[in-house]
């Protein structure tokens, strides 16, 4: 007798997942932490989920996305506050933001908090920058988006991984064809409904790396963090 085919497990549950969930859920379940290190500067994070399991995903996220890194992170984290690297992140695979900073020399309160006014800002664009000039704004980020989707022309090395994880995922070419139509028919619509998201993300953590002294002021400021102590092997 022939074995019975393998179900495919993206469209059906693998029978290992509820376990596999609690079990992550019991011994890592999401929190704030910190990095203890010997530092002059901070690296500041937080995420959080936008999309619930299920949600369809369009591909104008990756647009605004695009826009918040090389706008409100640019100019207010990166240039304003003088962070080395201010970056927004989105992974369309599980609806998760990220946004987090590089040899930032600010307080990680303070550089908490420019993230809290991220959507406010992308509000406020939809009815200033984004509507002007014939929507040069939106046109800018999409370009910029569609250079991230095409880049360069990949190693073979590259290129077999790519195709591995597009496998894994269940991506067709119909589906990126999909994203990418999405991704350049993007609207002021579609920044307004991601803002609004990210106002109120669900499950956001933080993660710091920042020196003890860091920790100590944002502990007094009654932040609490798991830290841990980063040692030389």
């Amino acid at each position: 007798k022939k074995p019975p085919p393998t179900p495919d497990f993206r469209s059906v549950p693998h029978p290992w997942i509820d376990a596999a969930r609690k079990d992550m859920n019991a011994k890592d379940a999401v929190q704030d932490e910190g990095i203890v290190v010997s530092t002059q500067v901070a690296y500041v994070g937080q995420g959080g989920r936008i999309y619930d399991v299920g949600e369809k995903v369009s591909g104008s996220t990756s647009v605004v996305s695009h826009y918040l890194t090389t706008g409100y992170m640019w100019d207010t984290v990166r240039a304003k506050m003088g962070a080395y690297g201010a970056y927004s992140s989105f992974s369309s695979s599980d609806g998760v933001v990220t946004l987090y900073t590089y040899r930032d020399p600010n307080s990680p309160d303070d550089t908490l908090k420019a993230f809290d006014g991220a959507a406010d800002d992308i509000l406020t664009a939809t009815s200033s920058a984004l509507i002007q000039d014939n929507n040069a704004a939106i046109t800018t980020a999409v370009i910029g988006t569609i250079g991230s989707l095409d880049g360069s022309a990949k190693s073979a090395e590259s290129a077999g991984w790519t195709a591995l994880i597009r496998w894994l995922r269940g991506e067709s070419a119909k589906s990126r064809q999909r994203w990418r139509d999405e991704v350049l028919n993007t609207k002021v619509d579609d920044f307004t409904d991601f803002a609004n998201r990210l106002k109120s993300w669900r499950k956001s953590s933080i993660a710091i790396v920042a020196s003890q002294s860091a920790f100590d002021d944002l502990s007094s400021k009654g932040m609490k963090l798991s830290l841990v102590k980063a040692q030389r092997i």
